[in-house]
């Protein structure tokens, strides 16, 4: 039963956490840490509070790994930001990384610090609610709102830095 639970939830939200996890760790191979996750998930699924999101669940268990793993490997002084092969992202979902704007985007959000680039990955790409990026970054709503106007700042003064070119919506 858990097992078919978890498999549930591979099928809705595997799409979620591989793009959270490839924003989040500025790497396109993330499929090991896509797999442990879920397999993370299964193993402590008793741990899983009634009425939690699924979805808020798994990318804290994702977050967690890549936490995990920095610590262990020292690997924050090894990522590399900078994607120079269009054939690494073929295959990929078309609304992660393609297109030139789209890279734009991806290497300025590499730009922030952790807790901004995480807040927009989280709230702006993935769009999550301010409760589920709550959750996830063990904090409050409002903290998490105050952070992502700050870092929508941080990331448009980023992008007109690298001389960035957008039309702004109009309503």
């Amino acid at each position: 039963m858990e097992r078919d639970l978890i498999e549930e939830w591979f099928e809705l939200y595997e799409r979620d956490v591989t793009s959270f996890l490839i924003y989040y760790t500025g790497s396109m191979d993330v499929q090991d840490l896509v797999q442990e996750t879920f397999l993370r998930g299964l193993k402590k699924i008793a741990y899983f509070k009634e009425g939690a999101h699924p979805k808020t669940w798994l990318i804290t268990i994702a977050k967690n790994i890549v936490v995990d793993r920095a610590r262990k490997n020292n690997i924050w002084n090894r990522i590399k930001y900078v994607l120079r092969d269009e054939k690494q992202i073929e295959g990929l979902d078309h609304t992660v990384l393609l297109g030139e704007m789209n890279q734009e985007l991806y290497l300025a959000i590499n730009k922030l610090p952790a807790k901004n680039k995480e807040v927009i990955i989280l709230k702006a790409i993935l769009e999550m609610t301010s409760k589920q990026v709550a959750e996830i970054l063990e904090s409050n709503e409002n903290h998490v709102n105050v952070l992502y106007h700050r870092s929508l700042k941080k990331l448009k003064s980023i992008l007109e830095k690298e001389g960035f070119e957008y039309e702004a919506r109009t309503r």
